[in-house]
């Protein structure tokens, strides 16, 4: 995991240098004193991760990543907590304060290496996705029936008890079925969970808000325990269209 650290004081530089030394799959490529420095080198180079600070001359570390198209991973490291909150909504893997200890360190490091894993999975089960789903279909059992669905045709899938209803373009679809079962017969690059009660198609999303998305004028819930890896894979999704305008 490459990284850089970004900070003006030369003593937090060099006790971040000291404990990254003792992470051994940690690569520190360069840090830097001047923000704008650092700007032009991730402009040129593919970093994993930035250690920045928060309070810098010329540039704020709240400023800083939007100034980069596609930011990578950031821990912020600052001796005041008043910026914790603002620094979550931008995403933040972790916030360390100053003094910055080892411990604490290797745990923010290490949530930052399961983001990357997470995304590196993303992107390889992307890769293999098939452009055409058109003709793609699943047989649906309701009652003594069994109901032929086109993949592309269904908008999303709600539970109820022991029961789910597949919303589809024509009509929908009751069966006995639970939604862990569900998702082992839909093709999971197509098809996201984002809450105990539902699956949507990622195809059919009109709207993604805070806390729902919005199909058909539908707002269906993402409740929290499904929210950080779906917003993963929409910013994925997102980053990879931007690489291919």
């Amino acid at each position: 995991m490459n990284c850089v650290i970004i900070d003006d004081e030369p003593a937090a530089i060099d006790v971040l240098k000291y404990h990254l030394s003792n992470i051994p799959f940690v690569t520190l490529k360069k840090s830097f004193r001047d923000p704008l420095d650092a700007l032009e080198y991730l402009q040129q180079h593919p970093i994993d991760l930035i250690f920045l600070d928060i309070n810098m001359p010329k540039l704020s570390g709240i400023g800083f990543p939007k100034f980069l198209q596609n930011p990578p991973l950031i821990i912020f490291t600052t001796a005041y907590s008043e910026y914790a909150l603002e620094s979550y909504e931008l995403k933040a893997v972790d916030y360390l304060l100053k003094p910055i200890e080892f411990n604490r360190l290797l745990q923010a490091v290490m949530k930052a290496k399961q983001h990357l894993e997470k995304n590196n999975k993303i992107t390889a089960s992307s890769s293999e996705i098939s452009p055409d789903i058109s003709e793609q279909t699943i047989f649906i059992k309701s009652g003594s029936d069994f109901h032929q669905l086109f993949i592309q045709n269904i908008k999303y899938i709600e539970s109820d008890g022991n029961y789910v209803t597949f919303y589809t373009d024509k009509r929908p679809v009751l069966a006995r079925y639970k939604l862990s079962e569900v998702l082992e017969l839909l093709p999971k690059e197509f098809f996201a969970r984002i809450h105990r009660s539902y699956i949507v198609a990622l195809k059919h999303i009109e709207t993604v808000k805070k806390h729902c998305v919005v199909i058909d004028d539908k707002e269906i819930p993402i409740s929290s325990n499904y929210r950080e890896d779906f917003f993963a894979l929409i910013d994925d999704i997102g980053k990879k269209r931007d690489h291919r305008i």
